[in-house]
């Protein structure tokens, strides 16, 4: 069952993370989740304003990577935290379907859009503008982000090239030759998906 939270409890949960104060955050928790007798990772999951915006939206949004950090530790280091419970917490949208490294993003918080990518947090989420978190850090003039961004999609290509990329891709795809095969008699080979390893030339 989800926990029972008050509005006011929620309220401080989100103050203690928009505020960056780490103790209040972790004493708050901990009670909450003993009351509950649930994990501090389902007690985050819960707690959410009205526009759906999280503890990690407020952390991420002011830059506190102490608190990014701790909010994250009761995903990753708590083994009753739910299965799952990590990824749909760094990528859980606000009424306009920005994330945290959303809100990092916009703010140009560097080191938290890292601690972030670095935990999974899917970088090609778009908001209800079809704005991703690069977008909103270009539209700041957060050029350090951008480049960061920018560098980690290079990686991404650079890996892909290392395995073969498009053309190894494309040299697997088979094309049924369709019309082809009737118009040039059954030819051998022609229209069969056979590429230069069927033929000698």
């Amino acid at each position: 069952m989800a926990p029972q939270l008050s509005e006011d409890e929620i309220d401080d949960l989100l103050y203690a993370a928009r505020t960056g104060e780490k103790d209040e955050l972790t004493t708050l928790l901990s009670a909450l989740a003993e009351r509950e007798k649930v994990s501090p990772a389902e007690i985050l999951t819960s707690a959410t304003d009205e526009g759906k915006s999280t503890c990690l939206h407020m952390a991420t949004g002011n830059g506190h990577i102490e608190i990014v950090t701790a909010l994250l530790s009761h995903f990753i280091d708590d083994a009753s935290a739910p299965a799952g419970a990590k990824q749909a917490f760094l990528d859980a949208p606000n009424e306009y379907g920005n994330t945290g490294l959303h809100w990092a993003a916009l703010g140009g918080h560097l080191p938290v859009v890292r601690l972030l990518v670095e935990a999974g947090a899917s970088v090609a989420l778009a908001n209800d503008k079809n704005y991703v978190p690069l977008d909103l850090a270009s539209f700041g003039d957060k050029f350090d982000v951008v480049d960061y961004f920018l560098s980690q999609a290079g990686g991404l290509e650079d890996a892909n090239a290392e395995e073969g990329g498009l053309e190894e891709a494309v040299g697997a795809v088979g094309v049924d030759g369709g019309d082809e095969e009737e118009e040039g008699g059954g030819g051998e080979g022609k229209g069969k998906g056979k590429g230069k390893e069927g033929g000698s030339s």
